[in-house]
């Protein structure tokens, strides 16, 4: 078993950055990704490095920036030359993950800002 770092990415229209008219039916994709960095940039190519694997043009998603975000999201975007589009061309959540056998489990911080710790110990009977 070991920690991880996962980067969940939503495509909201992949494919088009590489032309071809804004009116093409578009597809929402998700894709996940270890990562040993979270940073933007690292995070940029991650998602150009998807992109370009499943269709994109390489070199279309060049200008592809990030946008401010919220809510712990990263989010890039790019515009067409014509086309102006009211979706981020991608979204990204970056969650650190227990890797056993595999599978992913989501680690999650425990709240206890108004709890006291209380040390217990069980006594043998």
């Amino acid at each position: 078993m070991e920690v991880v770092r996962l980067a969940h990415i939503t495509f909201n229209r992949i494919g088009s950055a590489s032309g071809g008219g804004g009116f093409r039916s578009q597809r929402q994709v998700k894709f996940s990704a270890e990562m040993t960095e979270a940073d933007q940039s690292t995070l940029r190519q991650l998602v150009i490095a998807i992109a370009e694997a499943n269709g994109e043009a390489a070199g279309a998603l060049e200008n592809l920036n990030y946008e401010r975000s919220y809510a712990g999201k990263f989010v890039f975007n790019i515009q067409g030359s014509n086309t102006f589009y009211s979706t981020a061309y991608a979204e990204c959540h970056i969650i650190h993950a227990l890797k056993a056998n595999g599978c992913y489990f989501k680690l999650e911080a425990i709240d206890d800002r108004d709890i006291t710790p209380f040390a217990f110990s069980e006594k043998a009977n």
